[in-house]
């Protein structure tokens, strides 16, 4: 790619489509400006905040909706429309949140503490990823029910909506006080709350089919737009083009917003991406050639990075109940050495180079849990815990030949992702680097909506994952690998189980060292396999400011403005 106004062409373009360059070559826009255009780099889900679970439709809905609180920079929790922070019972399972008075939806109707309640219930009829985070900690929320493949009885969420508002340990006390009951002391539990499945939806938006989400796109337009409770409402949707946004009216804080629109516009294509910062079509880059970016000073002034972000990359074993053992692949990969043997051998550096991010913004990761994450002394959870896996291709080799495989006789794995160019090329150094012992890897790219499903469903192998943090407790991770009800849970480890369940006992560092042991026994199994942790760097125009981010990777661009 040609450097940031390298040619006549490329100056007569951005002298043409940007309101001015100064002479350092900075890219800004119309001062005063009242529309921003933010490019994304995949498709949206449907903005139901029950059911959004990926990254790029989060950021959407922190411009549109409000929750009880948020974190602020370092990941702390502050409050939003709560009052103060929750009210904790002495034994730690009763929370009571007050809310603001006098709080509205965009279309001016009161919001109220049963709005919050009703949307609560109505999420866990979604069977959305996050609903893990009521189900697993609130109570009256999950039931026996007997399977009747193993005829055990095994406990699942409830999904009905009448059940749920019989059982679920949540309620309105009054118009400004929300009760929660858990069903253990969980000290990470406000963090939680600032997750999307907690914002509030509005009943009549939703309709009578409350498990749907179809109502989050269906007749959307600027006349018609999705009733939101944030700074802005939603006027389009189109998953696979762009959502696009409208300043609320009735915004508690809208005299302080200054932008009228926003789009959020889908483009994978990561060097069109950054072309289109360039030429002035978008404001806020979000997936860029960072490799461009690193060769190029004068881009390198317009990166717009979240610090601390608290990310990983990895690959994700299928070696719990899911496996049937009917591949050779999946039959391979319930032998924890053959696991072992890949992890150590994976290539973790090699991933990362190829995945083009460079040492400013990534590096190789040894464990699930990224750096960033304190523990109880407010030392970094993954320095602390140091190395959990090595690189050490030899050794892996050697278990290969143990098992009887060799150039002759390699192991034959599949390895899903969803089909973006940066997750292609991550899987073909991953695919060079496990030749060396035996491995012949067969990558497959998806659809992201398809991928996910496959994942979550346990119908993969071997298959790509990431995790921003949701809140910055070593749980937020391991959590994930907790319970046969949790989505994309491949693990069903009673062993693992037991250690965070007496972690869940424990309180300050003792947890964090129970915590720790968790961890390490869940890399060391091959249960996953670390590839590297990164930061996202963004380019926005040098005039765009007043964004802020939190470590979990949403930005807030609601009070944003062009200089």
């Amino acid at each position: 790619m040609k450097k940031l106004l390298a040619s006549t062409a490329a100056l007569a373009m951005v002298a043409s489509t940007l309101a001015g360059c100064g002479g350092s070559g900075d890219i800004t826009a119309e001062s005063g400006k009242t529309s921003l255009v933010v490019a994304v780099g995949g498709d949206f889900a449907l903005p139901d905040p029950a059911i959004v679970d990926d990254s790029i439709t989060a950021n959407v809905l922190a411009q549109c909706y409000d929750g009880l609180y948020k974190l602020d920079k370092d990941g702390n929790v502050i409050t939003n429309l709560a009052t103060d922070l929750p009210t904790i019972s002495d034994d730690g399972l009763t929370y009571t949140i007050k809310i603001k008075e006098g709080l509205t939806w965009s279309d001016g109707t009161p919001l109220t503490a049963e709005d919050f309640v009703w949307s609560w219930m109505r999420a866990m009829t979604t069977e959305g990823y996050y609903t893990n985070f009521m189900y697993n900690y609130i109570e009256g929320t999950t039931h026996m029910v007997l399977n009747e493949k193993t005829g055990k009885e095994e406990e699942r969420p409830y999904t009905d909506m009448a059940d749920l508002e019989a059982n679920m340990g949540v309620r309105a006390v009054d118009d400004t006080t929300i009760e929660i009951t858990l069903k253990m002391a969980a000290p990470y539990f406000t963090s939680m709350l600032t997750n999307t499945v907690f914002y509030p939806v509005n009943k009549a938006e939703v309709g009578n089919d409350v498990s749907s989400s179809e109502w989050a796109s269906k007749g959307v337009s600027e006349d018609n737009p999705i009733v939101t409770n944030g700074a802005f409402e939603i006027t389009g949707v189109n998953i696979k083009d762009a959502i696009t946004l409208k300043k609320s009216e009735n915004y508690a804080d809208a005299e302080n917003v200054k932008l009228e629109t926003m789009e959020f516009k889908v483009m994978s294509d990561l060097e069109a991406q950054t072309q289109a910062f360039i030429s002035g079509e978008v404001d806020f880059a979000t997936a860029v050639n960072v490799e461009q970016v690193n060769k190029d000073e004068q881009l390198q002034g317009h990166v717009y990075k979240v610090d601390p972000f608290v990310c990983n990359y990895y690959v994700l074993v299928n070696a719990g109940k899911e496996n049937n053992g009917s591949t050779d692949g999946l039959a391979a990969l319930k032998d924890p050495e053959i696991r072992q043997a890949i992890s150590m051998a994976i290539g973790r550096t090699a991933a990362r180079n190829a995945f083009g991010y460079g040492d400013d913004y990534s590096y190789d990761l040894y464990a699930l849990i990224p750096s960033g994450i304190p523990d109880a002394e407010g030392n970094d959870f993954y320095e602390a815990g140091g190395h959990l896996i090595e690189d050490d291709v030899e050794a892996a080799k050697a278990i290969m030949e143990s098992k009887g495989y060799n150039a002759d006789n390699m192991l034959k794995i599949e390895y899903k992702y969803n089909n973006l160019a940066t997750h292609k090329a991550v899987a073909e150094a991953m695919q060079n680097s496990l030749k060396e012992i035996y491995v012949d890897l067969d990558i497959y790219g998806y659809e992201k909506e398809a991928f996910f499903g496959d994942r979550d469903a346990g119908n993969f192998e071997l298959a790509r994952h990431a995790m921003t943090a949701d809140y910055l407790d070593p749980m937020c991770y391991l959590s994930m690998y907790m319970g046969a009800s949790t989505a994309g849970n491949t693990v069903d480890d009673s062993k693992f189980e037991e250690m965070m369940n007496e972690a869940n006992l424990l309180s300050g560092q003792e947890r964090m060292e129970k915590l720790h042991e968790a961890e390490a026994y869940l890399v060391s199994e091959g249960y996953i396999i670390p590839l590297f942790g990164y930061t996202e760097p963004f380019l926005k125009v040098k005039n765009l400011t007043n964004i802020s981010s939190s470590p979990e990777g949403h930005y807030d661009l609601t009070h944003a403005y062009f200089e």
